[in-house]
């Protein structure tokens, strides 16, 4: 970009937003700029960071900079809480690039028979959950609280209640939705339907969402928390994770997340499971809470809220490391995840010298009962049949400290995951589907949705210039 075109497009953000874009070297950029999850985003540096506080400012800026975006002389990322951990997700750099913070969009507004909530872009689930639980309601968000309304959203997304209720796209109600031409609209089942069904994990390919109506539910007593096991007991875990997808008869209110994970020398297995109408120590959990050999000192099993499980799960992950995250979905196989896990065996033996170094193997189930709930809650952009289920979510998922071992954890973790698509799918148990909130970029997750081109149709139809897929390159592109 031109000296002059540079200048121009600084005071065109300057007349819309004042106060509220930030530039390099001030104190409040570097603090805005070194705020996000992981080390990568936080190394990026954009020309400028937009901080708008209304959808107003959000349909002024995107009209001011049509220009710069027509002709690509200006590119643009959309950050939420800034969760997602590859580089560039939700950040951006170089000349002419402008990151929209949309953390300053506050608001959390039930309707008057409290039957759905409004959510405004920048809000995190624990900030939903509090004032949600003021009224006796909640609404199926994101486990982890301290994560993003919008992105998670926009992801899919997995909550507590999904055996249930489905995937968390699945509740929402209505998208308001601000389109590349600076126009908000509203996206639901009535209006620009095409458009709701897409947003329901089809990521920012359409335009910059600023709320989310979402259904509520009665917020009660929950059981669950974390078991840990030492690694003796993987044989059965494996098994009883086997045998609780295939549930023929499911109760509906429980939900697991089964992981391996290596820190500091030391390895442990987890169990992390709910009972969202709080029955205590309910059948279908019960082969997780007798397994044995437990490491008892360290379980957290109890009665408490949404609002509290999530805070905890909060606390599993810090802001600021060097983050790796990565997927595939598989059909269950007992012998496959044995495979997976002996495999992340010799990885963590590769890698454990790495300063800081910390390494999750996850299983995370979509039962069957979880897929024909979400059909029956209406169409989304993943698209998946109950006839594939149930399936598991994989999230392979390192941190650590030091830029200096980014090559080599990256090179491994790669071979690991091509490894794991590689076994999966000679045994014909690999599934097109990629959970995209545990995604790397390098995955191609567009690919695994059911009708990409349906997506690409609606693409088309409200972003005809293509603004979503030239010029804003974070997150996972349609074309």
């Amino acid at each position: 970009m031109s000296t002059g075109r540079g200048s121009q497009l600084r005071d065109v953000l300057t007349q819309v937003l004042g106060d509220d874009l930030l530039q390099p070297d001030s104190e409040q950029y570097e603090r805005d700029n070194g705020s996000y999850f992981s080390a990568f985003e936080n190394e990026l540096r954009p020309s400028h960071i937009a901080k708008p506080t209304s959808v107003e400012q959000i349909e002024c800026l995107l009209k001011a900079l049509r220009p710069y975006l027509l002709d690509e002389t200006c590119r643009i990322a959309i950050r939420g809480q800034g969760h997602t951990p590859f580089a560039g997700s939700a950040n951006i750099t170089g000349e002419g690039s402008v990151t929209i913070d949309m953390r300053g969009l506050k608001g959390i507004a039930l309707n008057p028979d409290n039957t759905t909530v409004e959510i405004a872009a920048g809000e995190t689930w624990e900030s939903v959950y509090a004032e949600l639980e003021k009224h006796g309601l909640t609404t199926p968000g994101g486990r982890v609280g301290r994560i993003g309304v919008a992105g998670f959203i926009l992801g899919g997304g997995l909550s507590m209640f999904s055996t249930r209720l489905g995937f968390a796209c699945d509740s929402v109600i209505e998208f308001r939705v601000v389109l590349a031409d600076g126009r908000m609209i509203r996206a639901n089942a009535h209006q620009n339907a095409d458009l709701w069904i897409s947003l329901k994990g089809g990521l920012n390919n359409f335009g910059i969402v600023t709320s989310i109506v979402m259904r509520t539910i009665k917020s009660g007593k929950i059981w669950g928390g974390v078991t840990y096991y030492m690694p003796d007991a993987l044989p059965q875990l494996l098994e009883n994770t086997y045998q609780f997808v295939h549930d023929d008869n499911p109760d509906e209110d429980t939900h697991i997340m089964c992981s391996a994970g290596y820190g500091f020398g030391h390895q442990a297995l987890t169990c992390v499971m709910y009972h969202t109408e709080g029955k205590v120590n309910p059948p279908a959990l019960q082969p997780f809470t007798s397994l044995q050999p437990q490491i008892d000192q360290m379980g957290t099993l109890r009665v408490s809220s949404h609002l509290g499980f999530s805070q905890e799960l909060s606390k599993f992950s810090s802001d600021g490391m060097r983050q790796y995250w990565s997927s595939i979905t598989i059909r269950p196989d007992v012998t496959l995840m044995q495979a997976f896990y002996d495999r992340w065996q010799d990885t963590v033996s590769a890698l454990k010298d790495a300063e800081g170094f910390i390494f999750s193997l996850g299983f995370h189930p979509l039962t069957k009962a979880l897929l024909v709930n979400s059909q029956k809650a209406g169409e989304n952009a993943m698209k998946i049949s109950p006839s594939e289920g149930p399936l598991l979510v994989v999230l392979i998922n390192p941190c650590w400290a030091d830029r200096q071992d980014d090559a080599r954890i990256f090179e491994a973790v790669e071979t690991l995951v091509a490894d794991y698509r590689r076994i999966a799918s000679a045994r014909g148990l690999l599934h097109r589907y990629i959970f995209t909130n545990y995604a790397h970029s390098k995955d191609k997750v567009m690919e695994g949705y059911g009708d990409i081109d349906k997506l690409k149709g609606v693409s088309q139809k409200y972003d005809p210039q293509a603004i979503f897929q030239k010029v804003v390159p974070g997150s996972f592109k349609l074309f």
